[in-house]
């Protein structure tokens, strides 16, 4: 009888970056640990032990990677096996970092192909659900709907799910410097004591115009001192909104977990951050 895969099994998946020049072998995980170890020695023969492979490996590899380009990659000292002295140049530094690098976004990628929430269609999408870390509490990923322009500032709505759009009052400069339009992706930034919380009776009777964000949710976390409650409201299974309210501010609020409730901000407290 044949098995059901598991869904819920997470891959154990690797990758291998491998740079070419003209179809020719430049870079591999190999040959990039044999520069850092020749930068951390000095010495391609001590490199070469370090990464564990023959001298002569180490030597022919050196020897391949500064004839393939433009900018040799490692500078060394006639010496012989035993001596001599090897430094890498500004440019076999720089492939290190970049290599690093890509190391990186391979990992990020890896870790979307995971999970199902992560959109494999934007890089933006993937570096604010694994890597972009901020000082705001709350950090939403969404596409712009629409710009409204006005003579010195813009309004950009921006869509975080089907049913939640975020408003952004930013300058008319910034739109270009950012070159932002319609169904760009982007992030949002809102700091929590940027965001007040209201029950859809107290919104009606009083704060529906205050606000020109106003995002309904479910308060699924709850916590209180003395001076401050920090209050979480889930838009979906996976998206949720962070608010850090003074305790007078929710006094008119008989809040429990379960309810509904509104989390209200201004479009001027909203920070924009894309990618060109």
């Amino acid at each position: 009888m044949s098995k059901t895969p598991n869904k819920n099994k997470t891959m154990n998946l690797t990758a291998i970056a491998t740079l070419q020049i003209d179809n020719k072998m430049f870079a591999n995980p190999r040959r990039i640990a044999l520069l850092k170890a020749i930068d951390a020695t000095g010495s391609i023969s001590q490199g070469a032990k370090l990464a564990d492979i023959s001298y002569k490996a180490a030597f022919d590899a050196i020897k391949d990677m500064n004839s393939c380009h433009q900018q040799p990659l490692v500078n060394s000292e006639k010496g012989g096996k035993g001596g001599g002295g090897a430094t890498l140049t500004r440019f076999g530094q720089r492939l290190i970092q970049m290599y690093d690098l890509l190391d990186k976004i391979q990992d990020m990628g890896l870790q979307a192909l995971n999970d199902d929430n992560a959109p494999l269609d934007s890089l933006l999408g993937i570096m604010s659900r694994f890597s972009l870390q901020t000082s705001a509490r709350n950090q939403l990923f969404g596409h712009i709907t629409t710009i409204e322009t006005h003579d010195l500032h813009d309004i950009v709505t921006i869509a975080i799910t089907e049913h939640h759009h975020i408003q952004a009052t930013i300058t008319h400069g910034s739109t270009m410097r950012l070159h932002l339009k319609p169904n760009k992706d982007v992030v949002t930034l809102i700091k929590g004591p940027a965001i007040t919380v209201c029950s859809e009776e107290n919104l009606i009777h009083g704060k529906r115009d205050r606000f020109d964000n106003q995002l309904l949710g479910t308060l699924t976390a709850m916590k209180q001192d003395r001076k401050s409650t920090e209050i979480t409201i889930s838009l979906t299974d996976d998206i949720s909104i962070c608010a850090f309210v003074d305790n007078q501010d929710v006094m008119d609020e008989t809040l429990r977990l379960g309810m509904p409730i509104y989390a209200l901000f201004h479009s001027t407290q909203v920070i924009v951050a894309s990618m060109y």
